[in-house]
């Protein structure tokens, strides 16, 4: 079966880029990774997108079952990432996983300053850009930030995208 690592964190805390780098670490090691994204299943909303629609708990439902799913196969790890901060959001993700579903829950930190300017760097990004909506989610982050069972926190203003990769490689026991 399956272990599943989960990422979460404020925006532009690079959590992507360190899933992305975790896989990269896997194939290196022949390992097969799955990446699953919670943003990318609520952009699969059309038109105004899934938060607006009124979708974006829905959307952590399918990825829940999209991870699930990848769970079940011959897959060695499935990477979710997103903000996955609430008990709600969580259950959402965690109850389609096949029963005794080893999970590995990652923090990546930063402060909102480093975030916001990450955010405004990268033109492709949509609202997280604008200082008022970037602010309110990193709040939000800060106020959950204690309900999620994070087994490693990381500080990505202080460590780069690659050391925590490979932190969470050695946590995981894949090397």
């Amino acid at each position: 079966m399956a272990q599943l690592v989960v990422i979460t964190g404020p925006i532009a805390a690079g959590k992507n880029t360190v899933a992305s780098l975790i896989a990269d670490g896997l194939a290196v090691l022949s390992r097969s990774a799955v990446l699953v994204d919670v943003d990318d299943v609520a952009a699969m909303v059309a038109g105004p997108g899934a938060a607006v629609a009124g979708l974006w708990f829905a959307a952590h439902q399918a990825h829940g079952a999209l991870v699930g799913k990848w769970m079940q196969t011959a897959v060695d790890v499935v990477i979710a990432v997103g903000p996955i901060y609430t008990s709600r959001e969580q259950a959402a993700l965690l109850e389609p996983l096949p029963e005794a579903s080893a999970v590995h829950w990652v923090v990546i930190d930063a402060p909102v300053a480093v975030t916001l300017a990450r955010a405004q760097a990268e033109p492709g990004r949509g609202p997280s850009r604008e200082p008022e909506f970037h602010r309110a989610a990193h709040q939000r982050f800060r106020q959950l930030l204690h309900k999620i069972p994070a087994a490693q926190t990381f500080d990505s203003e202080r460590m780069s995208a690659e050391q925590i990769a490979s932190a969470v490689l050695d946590a995981i026991g894949v090397r």
